[in-house]
């Protein structure tokens, strides 16, 4: 399949054989160069057109809106600190971020399960009798289009999901991914992106009906 010219930059010739044809960069690569130079305009975009999709990301994993904005917050610190290690090779750097957000909500639910440990032992060793959620469900609306998704219970039929399904549910109708650009974050064919949404969302149906 041939390229559209807008799609790719040129890189200058200077100090190189002109007999040679000049090298063909992608418009990801080249963004992420930028990003790796510290370009404060380019770190702006990431920043504009992904911290919202990858807070309601953290949002459908957590159920706590505190601890959404921490993990958003968190992803882009690690992504401009460790941006240098980042190499393109043909996967987007959407699928890097999001790789970079998973890997934040992992570590924010493990502090979690930590923290509640101690506080189970704490009142056991002082007798508290408070048994009060310290991470309640919040209800809220993302697409229309399904409004299961909002179901109070959605929490724990999330957990019956497959680790595929449950991405692809996350990724598609919390964050507003496309399917193409779901694909490019779990590294499957759109096919397989709609396969897997259609059994979740027929799993989630009957356990929320």
């Amino acid at each position: 399949m041939t390229a559209r010219p807008e799609e790719f930059i040129r890189l200058s010739p200077v100090g190189r054989d002109l007999r040679q044809p000049a090298p063909i960069v992608s418009r990801e690569e080249e963004f992420a160069r930028q990003l790796k130079d510290r370009s404060v305009q380019a770190w702006e975009v990431l920043f504009e057109r992904h911290f919202d999709p990858i807070y309601r990301y953290a949002l459908g994993r957590l159920f706590c809106r505190e601890a959404a904005e921490d993990v958003a917050a968190a992803t882009f610190d690690r992504a401009l600190s460790t941006i240098e290690g980042y190499s393109y090779r043909g996967r987007p750097m959407l699928a890097w971020l999001y790789g970079i957000a998973r890997n934040v909500v992992s570590e924010t639910r493990r502090s979690e399960k930590r923290q509640r440990a101690t506080g189970v032992l704490d009142s056991l060793l002082h007798g508290s009798n408070d048994h009060r959620a310290s991470n309640a469900l919040i209800p809220f609306q993302v697409d229309a289009a399904d409004t299961l998704v909002s179901r109070l219970d959605l929490q724990q039929a999330m957990r019956r999901l497959t680790q595929g399904q449950r991405e692809v549910v996350l990724l598609r109708y919390f964050a507003g991914l496309s399917a193409a650009e779901t694909g490019q974050v779990i590294g499957r064919p759109e096919t397989a992106v709609y396969a897997l949404q259609a059994r979740a969302l027929a799993a989630l149906r009957r356990q929320l009906a």
